[in-house]
């Protein structure tokens, strides 16, 4: 993505972010490789748009709505690293604010790894999480 300007990586940022805001998961999956990765806190990796674009309609209709307002971006190569506050509302009424981290490596102008660092705590209670934010199951010895 050599001859990507800074033009470029803005259209492709405001365009991921606006169909997760607009909670359009195939808008959202359509800026993915078909064979792209996420991990949304502590929810395990996801891979493929199929599962990714599963994963995420359960996660919107698990919330009101959702905004991200960007307070920082560093990009180095084709990776990307975007800071962020969350603000969601959720279906009580309650809104949160929560900071959050995504790390994007894109390929031909397409992600094909995205991981996010939030804590999601406080928007669900116990038990109540979305799979895509549900810690995978690790076996302790």
């Amino acid at each position: 993505m050599e001859d990507w300007t800074e033009d470029d990586w803005i259209e492709w940022i405001e365009a991921t972010y606006a169909a997760l805001d607009a909670k359009d998961v195939d808008a959202f999956v359509g800026q993915l490789t078909p064979g792209a990765t996420v991990r949304f806190g502590n929810g395990a990796p996801l891979a493929g748009r199929v599962a990714i674009r599963d994963a995420f309609s359960e996660f919107f209709e698990a919330i009101g709505t959702m905004s991200h307002a960007f307070t920082a971006q560093l990009r180095i190569d084709d990776t990307l690293v975007i800071e962020e506050m969350v603000t969601f509302t959720r279906h009580d009424g309650a809104t949160v604010m929560i900071p959050a981290a995504t790390v994007c490596e894109l390929t031909e102008g397409k992600a094909d790894r995205m991981q996010t660092y939030i804590d999601i705590s406080p928007i669900f209670g116990r038990g109540e999480a979305p799979a895509l934010c549900r810690a995978a199951e690790v076996a302790v010895a």
